[in-house]
């Protein structure tokens, strides 16, 4: 009696849990090397992106019919900031230069930007920035820069710092070219910015359908994807050589017809510097649309226009053998809750394992859901119509009855 007992209480304990994978479409192989043990690491493919939910809940990694528990790392860098606001010194108009403002950081060392605070509005001001440990020999920091403010209509865009190589210079004198105004500026903030680059990796590269606006003194550049589901957080213009710096905004949109505004700033090549990128929230819309705003300078002569998004791995334990196979594609899916990210986390890093993802395809064992219960009245419209046909003749009649009562009973 007692074994017969064991034994139902041993049935009784669900196994580990297996995954159903008829409902997901596509399944893509992940090639582990043979007796590799730690974490295996899989970079995501954009042929698995196009083909899973934008948020990646449909994920599954499958071992022999088991679902096996994963974590996806975002490769997103990191940025250590400080940001203080100095003594200012001195503040003068220099005649045939501009407005000249001397910095006094005291005892803290490393400084790499400067910030303003300006009541101007609808400039463009060239910027020198210089360093000194005397306040007598002065050093040049950066002499490329710009600073902007730029409005049109309800958009307004500025860009009212300057970055430096890492200094640790007591004193920096920054002077803005052109300006003649000793209260052009309001205030100013010195920063210390150390900045761990994000991975990236380039998720499409598409010669852009360019038009001119004459109107607005712009370039606009189409881009179609062909495709949705491409994810990218950063537009990336590649262009020929040429020495600009120009505002630009970012539009997208799921149809080509109806077009959201996504972010604006400015793209800039120089002879000692460039930047020629525009960052934003990561988006998957298959049409974008960036217009340049040249001014009466000439249009800049862009090539090619690269979509970029941080890289993403996704990491699994090798407690066993695979083969181990990638599933996605199912609209219905829910995200998976497991708690390998915290477990990880807490114990020693484990040996990570590059493992490849190899190309998608069909699911073979794929059952599509069954179609949705049409309601009642959809099914069965005849019954539907001719229950309500006898309601109205019975409705009728009661009251043709009640007519003739109420005629009665008056005359």
């Amino acid at each position: 009696m007692i074994k017969r007992l064991l034994s139902l209480l041993l049935c009784s304990i669900p196994a580990i849990q297996a995954l159903d994978t008829t409902r997901w479409q596509i399944g893509a192989a992940i090639q582990v090397p043979p007796g590799s043990t730690g974490i295996a690491s899989v970079k995501l493919t954009r042929d698995i992106y196009v083909r899973s939910l934008a948020d990646l809940a449909d994920l599954r990694v499958v071992r022999g019919g088991e679902e096996i528990p994963y974590l996806i790392e975002i490769r997103t860098g990191s940025v250590e900031f400080r940001e203080i606001e100095p003594a200012v010194i001195n503040q003068s108009v220099i005649p045939g230069r501009g407005l000249q403002l001397t910095l006094d950081l005291g005892s803290h060392l490393r400084h790499s930007r400067i910030r303003i605070s300006t009541a101007e509005t609808n400039f463009r001001q060239r910027v020198r920035i210089e360093t000194s440990n005397d306040e007598r020999s002065w050093a040049i920091a950066r002499d490329d820069s710009y600073i902007f403010d730029f409005s049109h209509g309800d958009r307004h865009m500025a860009l009212l710092t300057v970055d430096y190589p890492v200094s640790t210079m007591r004193y920096v004198r920054v002077t803005v070219l052109g300006w003649m105004k000793t209260k052009a500026v309001r205030q100013v903030w010195s920063a210390y910015r150390n900045e761990r680059p994000a991975e990236r990796e380039v998720m499409a590269t598409v010669q852009p359908q360019r038009s001119e606006d004459p109107q607005m003194k712009s370039s606009v550049l189409l881009v179609d994807l062909k495709q949705s589901g491409i994810p990218y957080d950063c537009v990336r213009v590649e262009a020929g050589p040429s020495h600009y710096f120009r505002a630009v905004e970012l539009e997208t949109s799921a149809d080509a017809k109806d077009w959201r505004f996504v972010a604006g700033g400015t793209i800039f090549q120089t002879e000692s510097d460039s930047s020629q990128s525009l960052t934003f929230s990561e988006r998957h819309d298959q049409y974008l649309r960036l217009r340049i705003f040249n001014g009466d300078d000439q249009p800049v002569p862009v090539n090619n226009i690269a979509l970029e998004d941080t890289l993403r791995l996704l990491k699994f334990r090798l407690a066993a053998a695979g083969p181990f196979y990638l599933f996605t594609g199912n609209p219905e899916a829910k995200a998976p809750s497991y708690d390998l990210a915290a477990v990880v986390a807490h114990e020693a890093p484990p040996p990570e394992v590059p493992a490849a993802l190899l190309a998608p395809s069909a699911n073979p064992g794929y059952c599509p859901p069954p179609p949705p219960v049409r309601p009642w009245s959809e099914r069965y419209p005849q019954l539907l119509y001719g229950t309500l046909a006898l309601a109205i003749v019975v409705m009728g009649y009661i009251t043709v009855r009640f007519l003739l009562k109420v005629k009665k009973a008056s005359g």
